[in-house]
Parts: C-alpha cells; sequence; structure tokens
C-alpha cells in the first residue's frame, strides 16, 4: 500500500476513534460521578508505564527486520508473552496493597480486569505488527474502529446499568478481546504461534533498547508533575499540565498520526535499498510543511485557546503554552528522528539520545526548587536544544545525514509561516484593545485567516506539500490549483 493511501485509510480511522472517544467521554461524564472516573483513572495512571513494557519493543523490531520469518515471530512473541503476564501477575499482588493504599476497594476490581488483558494481548501483537510491516492500513484501520465502537458500546452499557468505574474497565477488556479476535480471523496462519527459547537473545537486545528509550521518554510528560509537584506546588503543576496540553491536543494527534505510519514506510523504503538520508529529508520537506504552520498557528492563538478551553484563571498556563510551542517550531526537523533511527535498527542510538535530552531536561527541572515556573520555562529551551544536538549526531553518524542537509528540506516549510501567520497576528492585536469579546470570536475569525494564508502561500510557492494534499483529498484543488504534469 502506497503512504498516501495509508495516510487516508489512517485519518479516517482516527477521526472516527475520536468521535467515538468524545461521545463516551461526554455521556460517561454525565451517568457517573466525577470520584467514580477519578477510581478508574488513578488504575489506568498506575499501569501506563507497564503498557510501555508490555510489547517491549518487540513491535518495532519486526518491522525493522530486512526478513521477517516464522522463527523471529515466535521469538518475538515468548518475549512479549513473558514480560505481559508477568505484569498481569503483578496487578494481581498488587491489587489488594495498591486499594489499601488510596482507601477504595474499587481499585482491586479495577486492576483484576486490567490484568486480563495483559493476558490476552501478546496473541495479537504479533500480526498487528505484520499488517504495519506489511504497510496494510485499510485493515487496521477496521481493527482501530472496531475495538473503539465495542469499547464505546460496552462502556455507555455498563455504565447505564451501574456499573460505575467498572463500566470502563469492561469497555476496555472487551475493546481487547475484539482486537484479538479480528486480528486472528485475518492472519489465521499467525494467530496461534508457539514459544520458543530460539532467537531470544536478538530480540532481548533490541527490545531492552527500545523499551529503556520509551520510559525515559516518557518521563518528558510525568517528569514536570512529579518534580514540579514538589519544589513549586500542585498550582505550578496545573498551569505547566494546561499549557503543554494544548501541543498535546492538536500537534499531538497529528504527530501521533503521522507516525503511525512513517516508521513501517521508512523500514519499508531501507529494506527496498533507498538511501535513508534522502528519504528523510523528502518526508520532512513535506511534514514540515503542515506541521510548521500549524504549531505557528498553535503559538499566536495560545491564550485565547486556553482561555477558552479551561477559563480565565489560566492566564499563567497560556503563558506557558506559548512558549512551549515556539521550541516545537525548532524541533519540527528532527520530531519524527527516533522513528526514523528504529526503521533502521539503531535502538540504541534512540535511547543514547533520548537519556540525554532528559538528562538536561531533569537538571532543569531540579532548578525549580530555586526558581519560579517562568524562569523554568524560558531554560527549558536548553533541552529542547540538547534534544536537536544529540538527534542531529545521531542522524548523522547513522545515515550521514548533516543538519544543513535538513533544514534546507525544511526551509520552505518556514517561509509559509509569514503568510499564514499575519492575519491571526492582526486579528489578536485587533482583539486586544477589546477586553469584552469572547474568546471564541478571534480564535474563529483567526483559524479562517490563517487557512487563507496558508492556501496562499502553498499556491504562490508550489510547496512539495500541495500536490500531496490533492493527492490525498482530491476536492482541494479547487483551492490549491490543478498539479502541474510531470513532463515523460
Amino acid at each position: 500500500m502506497s503512504v498516501l493511501r495509508a495516510l487516508r485509510f489512517t485519518s479516517i480511522a482516527t477521526a472516527v476513534n475520536f468521535v467515538l472517544s468524545l461521545i463516551s467521554v461526554v455521556v460517561v461524564s454525565r451517568l457517573l460521578k466525577p470520584e467514580e472516573i477519578g477510581v478508574f483513572s488513578v488504575a489506568v495512571s498506575l499501569v501506563a508505564y507497564t503498557h510501555i513494557l508490555r510489547e517491549f519493543g518487540v513491535g518495532q523490531y519486526f518491522v525493522q527486520l530486512k526478513e521477517l520469518t516464522r522463527e523471529h515471530l515466535r521469538a518475538g512473541f515468548t518475549i512479549m508473552l513473558a514480560v505481559s503476564w508477568t505484569i498481569a501477575l503483578a496487578l494481581l499482588l498488587t491489587r489488594e496493597p495498591v486499594a489499601v493504599f488510596y482507601e477504595h476497594s474499587g481499585l482491586s476490581a479495577v486492576f483484576t480486569i486490567l490484568s486480563i488483558n495483559f493476558v490476552i494481548l501478546p496473541f495479537a501483537s504479533p500480526i498487528l505488527s505484520i499488517l504495519k510491516r506489511e504497510m496494510r492500513f485499510d485493515r487496521l484501520a477496521i481493527v482501530s474502529v472496531s475495538n473503539a465502537a465495542v469499547q464505546v458500546s460496552v462502556t455507555l452499557g455498563t455504565a447505564m446499568a451501574g456499573e460505575s468505574y467498572m463500566s470502563m474497565a469492561w469497555g476496555s477488556l472487551a475493546g481487547n478481546i475484539t482486537n484479538v479476535v479480528m486480528l486472528s480471523l485475518m492472519r489465521r496462519e499467525f494467530a496461534f504461534l508457539l514459544p520458543t527459547t530460539k532467537g531470544l537473545r536478538e530480540v532481548l537486545s533490541f527490545g531492552g533498547k527500545a523499551s529503556a528509550g520509551s520510559l525515559v521518554g516518557q518521563f518528558e510528560n510525568s517528569g514536570p508533575d512529579l518534580i514540579l509537584g514538589k519544589t513549586l506546588g500542585f498550582e505550578a503543576v496545573a498551569n505547566f499540565s494546561r499549557g503543554i496540553s494544548l501541543n498535546n491536543m492538536i500537534l499531538g494527534k497529528v504527530n501521533e498520526l503521522i507516525g503511525q505510519i512513517f516508521l513501517p514506510a521508512f523500514a519499508q523504503g531501507i529494506r527496498h535499498g533507498r538511501p535513508p538520508e534522502a528519504m528523510y529529508c523528502d518526508a520532512m520537506r513535506l511534514i514540515t510543511g503542515i506541521t510548521v504552520p500549524l504549531i505557528g498557528i498553535l503559538t499566536i492563538l495560545a491564550q485565547p485557546m486556553i482561555l477558552l478551553f479551561f477559563g480565565p484563571q489560566w492566564h499563567e498556563a497560556a503563558y506557558v503554552a506559548i512558549f512551549l510551542c515556539m521550541y516545537q517550531l525548532v524541533l519540527a526537523p528532527v520530531a519524527f528522528a527516533s522513528n526514523a533511527l528504529m526503521a533502521g535498527g539503531h535502538a540504541g542510538a534512540v535511547l543514547r539520545s533520548v537519556s540525554m535530552t532528559q538528562g538536561a531536561n531533569l537538571c532543569i527541572l531540579a532548578f525549580s526548587i530555586w526558581l519560579n515556573l517562568e524562569t523554568v520555562v524560558y531554560l527549558l529551551l536548553i533541552a529542547r536544544l540538547c534534544n536537536l544536538f544529540f538527534f542531529f549526531n545521531s542522524l548523522a553518524i547513522h545515515y550521514n545525514l548533516t543538519p544543513r542537509q535538513l533544514y534546507r528540506a525544511a526551509i520552505p516549510s518556514y517561509a509559509l509561516l509569514p503568510a499564514t501567520l499575519i492575519g491571526p497576528a492582526l486579528v489578536l492585536l485587533a482583539a486586544h484593545y477589546q477586553a469584552t469579546v469572547s474568546p471564541f470570536v478571534p480564535i474563529a475569525l483567526s483559524g479562517l485567516l490563517g487557512a487563507v494564508g496558508y492556501v496562499a502561500a502553498l499556491r504562490l510557492s508550489h510547496h512539495p506539500v500541495r500536490e500531496e494534499l490533492i493527492r490525498l483529498v482530491p476536492p482541494l484543488v479547487f483551492l490549491l490549483g490543478p498539479i502541474k504534469q510531470r513532463p515523460d
């Protein structure tokens, strides 16, 4: 399957899943009390890190292999089975102590259901990786939407039946059972793999580095809450969390959508002998054509969006959001460097780069014992620049890709910013002198003018992303102009 078709199927699945998830959140929020939802939220937060360990990097290992054999699949399945079942046993053994610690017996019941997920998921994981490796995103979209539909249906049905916080646990279990059944039916020859002791060392070597890198990377999400909560207090944590949530809600979803396709597509290109440095530059030329203008719009609209979504008491969070969005503009060309390196089998390089970046992040956050939140946010630029440097270095070592080559590919995307942002900037400047105006008005108007500016910039600059957007969504030809025919 081509990258374009894969992106189309994944986009549709992501949109449908988002709508189903929104329906679930809205309805459940009205059926259950906040403390009931809180029970399930605490349980999920406690097992979040175990989900990183569950697959142990085996899925990425399968995708990046030049040749995937049944013996590779059996070895990977053995590792996933051992790790997942160990986690399931640990959840069962700790369910009562956790319930006692949080003084709520319901956590024990939720942990029991969540542990069953870890028992059944290994049976579907190899098939999931095979479909990704083969770029069968049409089938993956069917599985994803089916999972979400079953999960939401069971959650809402059991919530209406009075199952309280357990309704979300039952929904999670039903969705995962759907995954296993559907994937097994799609590729029956891989539905029942036997464990083996052959080839475990290679899987453990790659998977250990990949999992360690993911665990260290997770610190970027959880580290500020853990450290700032102790040094600056819960108000600072809340402001930082709300500030970064703007990135996660919009840019994070876009990156997640692209990332699902990027890794298997890049690995497939390497297997077919394409030069990785050229592939990465080509990919960034297109991806930054979407993400850089989007980040620019988020930076401009950070304050009114935070105030609209969360309320006027979050002014400090809006300030945090502005700077975190600006930092993302600098990092855009290396946003998928870890995926590219993993696709080439360089899990160790990803682990080193992520570890050194998070080391710098940890040092800056530790200084918060003497500093205020505003200063900490300023200093986080250093950690972002470290991230840039370490991934530049890894790309240069493993793919002979220089920063100059990479930014030369991305510069046309940065050139789209002036036309995209001038309208929103003027709207917000005018809104600054009209304090009584609702934040929704400048956001809506700025979004419209930003879109018009972006379309105009694409048409005038002939940025390569223009043709790809038309191929992805053909009706856009009326806005972006016809594609020029290439000479034979």
